[in-house]
């Protein structure tokens, strides 16, 4: 009979490995059309940048959760676990960044010519690189903090439950840890209320493009969709997976904070949805290729 640990281990070992191939596929046909176009897509870019991204995720976010659920024992010092904690939070928050990014960008793309974003629909395109670029700086020099911290519990590298990162080296008491959480809440919080802004913005667009489209039908019979929309449709998907998923991850964090005290199926419940969207969001992505031209997508 299977524990309840090691039955989460499997659940975690699935999510993993379907997600980490999903992405891979993903980043591998994207990085093949990348180099191959003779102009540079955004689109590619964007979606190389966020396959990679999740990968990361998956990989220093589910494999320590796996060996600590299946009680492996830890070979790393705490160089080697400041490393993983660091690689969780700066994947992360690629992740968060990309899918913006990807929201902001689409946003702009299928705003009418006639708008205030005319001219920022004609720049976009060019400044997609130097916004990932920023990115990855910000993000390796954001969590450079974790190398400083000399808090690390003592027991981390001989614990009998696996090495303790991440979650695991959560302390509710220390003042420092619950700061740091509040100012990534607030990061968190700004690029997700930036995706809902943007999100609303193109919900107002496809209501206007459907209404046209009824009007069309009135004196027509042709219906059809354009690509962009239906690559619209399917960015508010993602950014909507995102948002279910990732939405209750820190109220979890911040709940015990606010209590002082850990609990362990909140801390479960935190990595598995930290997990579900780069495992289900390469399947989004790959439903956004079929549907519409390299062409004309993002």
């Amino acid at each position: 009979m299977l524990t309840l640990h090691e039955i989460l281990g499997i659940v975690y070992l699935q999510l993993t490995g379907i997600g980490f191939l999903g992405n891979l596929k993903l980043f591998i046909l994207n990085t093949f059309n990348f180099l191959t176009a003779h102009t540079v897509r955004p689109k590619n870019v964007i979606i190389i940048q966020l396959a990679f991204s999740n990968a990361m995720v998956l990989l220093f976010v589910g494999i320590p959760t796996i060996t600590r659920l299946w009680k492996v024992k830890c070979v790393l010092d705490r160089t080697g676990i400041k490393i993983i904690t660091y690689m969780q939070r700066l994947s992360r928050g690629l992740s968060l960044n990309s899918t913006c990014l990807s929201n902001v960008f689409q946003a702009i793309t299928i705003s009418p010519n006639k708008s205030m974003w005319a001219q920022l629909k004609i720049k976009a395109p060019k400044t997609i690189i130097r916004c990932i670029v920023l990115c990855w700086i910000f993000h390796l020099i954001f969590h450079m903090h974790i190398f400083l911290r000399h808090d690390i519990p003592k027991n981390s590298t001989v614990s009998k439950d696996g090495c303790r990162t991440g979650y695991g080296t959560l302390d509710v008491y220390n003042n420092n840890h619950i700061k740091f959480q509040i100012i990534t809440f607030v990061h968190d919080a700004f690029f997700a209320g930036l995706m809902t802004a943007s999100s609303v913005h193109m919900v107002l667009i496809l209501y206007r493009h459907r209404r046209n489209l009824n009007h069309i039908h009135s004196k027509s019979t042709s219906t059809k969709i354009s690509p962009e929309m239906r690559a619209t449709k399917a960015i508010l998907l993602l950014v909507a997976t995102f948002v279910l998923f990732n939405t209750f991850s820190p109220i979890c964090i911040i709940c015990m904070l606010y209590f002082k005290s850990i609990n362990m199926w909140m801390i479960h419940t935190s990595a598995l949805l930290v997990l579900c969207y780069p495992t289900v969001s390469p399947f989004i992505l790959v439903s956004i290729s079929k549907q519409v031209p390299n062409s004309c997508a993002c």
